[in-house]
């Protein structure tokens, strides 16, 4: 019995060893050139190498990524990229500011972005909620107004929104049970 059990854990070992390194090596960060790109989840300059890096330079909504990517660097604009993926998270790019993809079901698509606001003894950051109508179409705030412009042909959807919500901070609520946005739930009830 122990000459069967050394070799059963050594071979345990050894699979485990292997299934853990390949796993490390996949690909979890990196740029989304195109929308075609996010579709598919391919992923461009990702960090699989050690030493390769992404930084989005963001402060004061600056205009380009840098890239190093096997030991070159390379500086891109955003507006030729679509997005990134970074932490499990996917980001979209619009006028050099990163979108946060919160979901993308039904033709509804949510973002969310951090936004300074001041509150009490200095500038916050909010987190705001956006919308667009499609993955690769304008990114608008989530509001009243801009719902009734988008879905402008989608009369069944404009009434329910304007019934349902009486002010632009509640088209944020979350159905906890449903696990999604209540704007979603309206909408997906409209298109069916």
């Amino acid at each position: 019995m122990k000459k069967f059990i050394f070799p059963m854990i050594t071979v345990i070992i050894m699979v485990f060893g292997f299934t853990t390194k390949s796993n490390a090596q996949k690909q979890s960060n990196g740029l989304y050139l195109t929308y075609s790109d996010y579709v598919n989840h391919k992923l461009s300059y990702g960090s699989v190498v050690k030493g390769d890096k992404i930084t989005i330079h963001d402060f004061l909504e600056g205009n380009t990524v840098t890239v190093v990517s096997n030991g070159a660097k390379q500086t891109i604009a955003k507006n030729e990229v679509f997005g990134y993926r970074e932490n499990n998270h996917d980001y979209r790019f619009q006028d050099n500011k990163a979108y946060r993809i919160v979901d993308t079901t039904g033709g509804f698509y949510l973002y969310s972005h951090d936004k300074l606001t001041q509150q009490g003894k200095g500038p916050k950051p909010v987190s705001m909620v956006y919308f667009s109508t499609k993955a690769d179409k304008g990114i608008l705030l989530l509001t009243q107004e801009n719902v009734d412009n988008a879905f402008a042909s989608n009369y069944k959807f404009k009434n329910m929104v304007q019934a349902e919500f009486k002010n632009d901070n509640d088209l944020t609520e979350y159905d906890n049970s449903l696990n999604q946005y209540k704007i979603k739930e309206l909408y997906t009830e409209t298109i069916k």
